[in-house]
């Protein structure tokens, strides 16, 4: 028999996803244990969950020995039991003209999005093979499946988590543990604001006409963006169904985004332009 409360570590709590993941969970009974990458926010995550939550100021993004000690210290905090569920939902979003990105972004998000995802698994295997069926679950994206312009090098890290995550779950099924990967579209999180400070940056570039136009564009998305709660209700299925999915696909119109997979690239490029307003220039 399981010792009572089932556990639960996700990374990347301060907001969106996480935050919303980390409430349910704990309103759920759960012994829940978040990363985030700031004291203050640590502190503000104790004081509203004194009980059966445990913050750890931790970047995913440090090197394998950092995880690795990560790991021990959860061990520790576990007294042995294992742990239940592996939540990989930390991650960077920052978008631009792929060609006009610094080396800096476009590594900041591969040592994130790809390579702290790869040093948090290595490390956290052994806790997860202690509690059968371990689960591990995969916060992915849309963009995983499906590329548009100036979101090229976020994209990248999502294709090679999907890669990840088809490995991981043959891999590690031998082994007891159980991987499931979400695929959101767009999410109603802090991230639009991001976003448009980001476009900004870029405007110096030979997209500055476009990139003006990039409120328009922010705007359509969020009216369309998923509520986070389907997410979250999404991630506690993958978590607890006797028979998760391999991947849930998490946008509006999900025939939409298997049709386009389907199409020739030159019909999908034409209709990606037509969207910007750049079709006569296609």
């Amino acid at each position: 028999m399981k010792t009572s409360p089932s556990s639960i570590l996700i990374t990347g709590v301060s907001s969106g996803i996480g935050r919303a993941t980390l409430d349910v969970f704990h309103q759920k009974g759960w012994l829940v244990i978040g990363t985030v990458r700031r004291e203050e926010d640590a502190e503000a995550l104790r004081a509203l969950y004194p009980d059966r939550l445990h913050v750890m100021v931790f970047d995913v993004a440090r090197p394998m020995e950092d995880h690795l000690a990560l790991v021990e210290d959860l061990r520790n905090l576990l007294d042995g039991r294992g742990l239940d569920v592996l939540v990989q939902n930390a991650g960077v979003a920052q978008g631009g003209p792929l060609a006009w990105q610094s080396e800096s972004d476009v590594r900041e998000i591969f040592e994130t999005n790809v390579l702290g995802v790869f040093k948090l698994t290595k490390a956290a295997v052994p806790l997860l093979q202690e509690r059968k069926p371990g689960r591990m679950v995969m916060i992915s994206s849309v963009s995983g499946l499906l590329v548009t312009p100036f979101v090229g090098a976020y994209a990248g890290s999502k294709f090679a988590l999907e890669a990840f995550t088809d490995a991981y779950r043959n891999e590690l099924g031998m082994l007891g543990i159980r991987v499931i990967g979400i695929q959101p579209g767009p999410v109603a999180t802090p991230i639009w604001a991001k976003a448009r400070a980001i476009s900004d940056k870029y405007l110096h570039t030979p997209y500055s006409d476009i990139l003006a136009r990039q409120e328009e564009f922010i705007q359509q998305a969020e009216s369309r963006a998923l509520p986070v709660d389907r997410v979250v209700r999404t991630v506690v299925q993958a978590a607890t169904a006797d028979q998760p999915r391999s991947r849930y696909l998490l946008v509006t119109n999900p025939w939409l985004v298997r049709i386009a997979k389907l199409l020739p690239d030159r019909m999908k490029d034409k209709m990606i332009m037509a969207r910007l307003g750049q079709a006569k220039k296609w």
